[in-house]
């Protein structure tokens, strides 16, 4: 978790629920039953992080008992699906669990010779502890869609208001169970390890009480303002001496699944949130998991995983046969990236839209410049980590997985490499995996088009080709000979990529991936391949039949 605060500003508006405390000598043996209520909000807005930390009407309810002996029992009833702390002041304290509990009450004797109970105090939840910061939350909207959030100006420091549309669908952040509450538009969800996420200014609430949630399971609408949404568990280090005073709650900031990775979001920035079948159902029992996992809901708008490597599917669908087929293409270029030093746990967001000016307006709105898209069937954005198929056609699926192939290349380059690698080498590496197929008995096999090969056998004949320049050219130089050399920067570095990869050079691909910014390509070649540049030029010939 990134930050905790106890908010004390508002501190002084926070209703606490005292047991109320009696002298009594002598106790009847039939029972007192004693129902702890509510007190009633005064101002909604100030009070709706008061409601979600308070005990609801009916919640608890206390039934004392006395024996002849003297000895006094006090049954608690726990109605809510939540522990409650019961403190006493004397330092005696206990858990109230859902459903009975018998507390033995201590008595003090007086300077009058009567008997005095210790008053004590209840407060919702059990501490945390050290282990509240283990887990990834899901942002509270629809898998893909972005939002933002800052400081709630009636909670400051303890709650954070998203960018919801009022009346916009609102999902679950993590699993948990729904609590009781007197206030039927709040949501305040217990999670498993003691913390609560309380959902305020809702208009709707489509939750009840002991009802179980998971990310990315609408929960409620959106309100006027967003949604506000406060995360806090029952402190222990501020209980040392309980009063009417005491807030006893700390309120942290989680960190979320976004495309960006898991990551502590900053304020009033954006962020896409990225709500894949592992965590949703990474809390989840075995038996809560099979029946997700059988109800096909994992499959819409979500996503899926290829080892370690996770892939989430984002904007519009695509076929779960395109999918198989796409994980069993990538499986080859997976195996070949971890080679160089892909990280396993790497997760690819990757947007599909039917409709180009779909994507055009999304690129738009994500990176704030305009894109033409109608050359243009797929690109990878390294600023945000994610990629971009345009016009993805399920009638013609071997573009669609050419293109997915090319962008997921760049993806996994940059993660390894970081912004400096070889313009040509990147270009070439995905031009390569985007030409290979895998038949029915799973092997890989890649092939270099005839026309690219005579395009190239033509640029020799010609002396188009100088390969010393062209494996020290930038993005630019790259760029300009693609556009005025009939586009041959691609299907030079295509074959060069082919030859590095299917002659088992890993440690010159790796070498090259890794260099130095500035550090020459050819210099590097001539060096590490065998028989220098004059050696692969003479392989480049052999490949191209030439």
């Amino acid at each position: 978790m990134c930050s905790s605060d106890e908010s004390p500003d508002c501190r002084q508006h926070w209703n606490y629920w005292i047991v109320n405390h009696f002298r009594i000598k002598y106790w009847p043996l039939t029972a007192v039953a004693l129902l702890l209520t509510a007190g009633k909000n005064c101002e909604i807005r100030a009070q709706d992080l008061k409601s979600a930390t308070g005990i609801p009407e009916r919640a608890i309810e206390a039934l004392y008992k006395g024996e002849s002996d003297g000895t006094l029992m006090l049954d608690y009833t726990n109605n809510d699906y939540c522990d409650y702390c019961l403190l006493y002041e004397n330092g005696e304290s206990y858990v109230l669990k859902p459903g009975k509990t018998t507390v033995f009450i201590s008595k003090a004797v007086t300077d009058s010779g009567s008997e005095n109970e210790s008053p004590s105090y209840i407060f919702k939840g059990m501490s945390a502890g050290d282990g509240y910061n283990d887990r990834i939350y899901a942002l509270p909207v629809k898998n893909g869609d972005q939002t933002r959030w800052e400081s709630d100006s009636t909670e400051m420091h303890a709650t954070m208001r998203f960018s919801i549309e009022p009346g916009d669908t609102v999902y679950a952040t993590r699993y948990g169970t729904a609590c009781m509450t007197d206030d039927p538009s709040l949501l305040t969800v217990c999670h498993n390890d003691g913390t609560f996420a309380a959902y305020l200014s809702m208009s709707a609430n489509f939750i009840s009480p002991g009802e179980t949630v998971f990310p990315g399971k609408p929960v409620g609408t959106s309100g006027g303002r967003g949604l506000s949404l406060s995360f806090f568990f029952l402190d222990e280090r501020k209980l040392g001496n309980p009063s009417a005073d005491t807030y006893p709650y700390t309120h942290f900031i989680p960190v979320f699944s976004t495309s960006e990775g898991d990551v502590c979001p900053e304020e009033y920035r954006n962020y896409v949130a990225v709500t894949d079948e592992a965590l949703v159902t990474g809390e989840m029992s075995g038996k809560e998991r099979k029946s997700y996992l059988k109800s096909g809901t994992s499959r819409q708008h979500t996503d899926a995983a290829e080892g370690n490597i996770r892939i989430t599917w984002l904007g519009d669908p695509v076929p779960e046969k395109d999918k198989t087929r796409i994980f069993s293409l990538i499986e080859h270029e997976i195996g070949y990236y971890t080679g160089l030093g892909l990280d396993g746990n790497l997760t690819l967001p990757i947007y599909t839209f039917h409709d180009k000016k779909d994507a055009e307006a999304f690129l738009e709105e994500t990176t704030g410049r305009t894109y033409d898209l109608r050359h243009i069937g797929g690109l990878y954005l390294p600023t945000q980590q994610i990629t971009v198929i345009t016009g993805y056609d399920p009638k013609h699926s071997d573009e669609n997985f050419r293109v997915i192939c090319h962008e997921i290349s760049h993806h996994f380059i940059r993660s390894i490499s970081g912004p400096h690698i070889p313009t040509w080498l990147n270009e070439g590496l995905a031009r390569y995996f985007e030409s290979c197929s895998v038949d029915r008995k799973g092997n890989v096999r890649h092939s270099l088009s005839e026309a690219e090969k005579g395009r190239l056998k033509s640029a020799f004949m010609i002396g188009e080709i100088d390969i010393e320049s062209f494996l020290d050219s930038d993005h630019s130089d790259f760029m300009q000979h693609q556009r005025t050399n009939d586009g041959i920067s691609y299907t030079l570095a295509h074959a060069i990529a082919a030859i590095l990869v299917e002659k088992d050079h890993d440690s010159i691909v790796g070498s090259l991936i890794h260099s130095s910014q500035g550090e020459k390509c050819s210099r590097l070649m001539e060096n590490l391949y065998p028989g220098g540049i004059k050696g692969l030029e003479t392989d480049l010939l052999e490949l191209i039949g030439y």
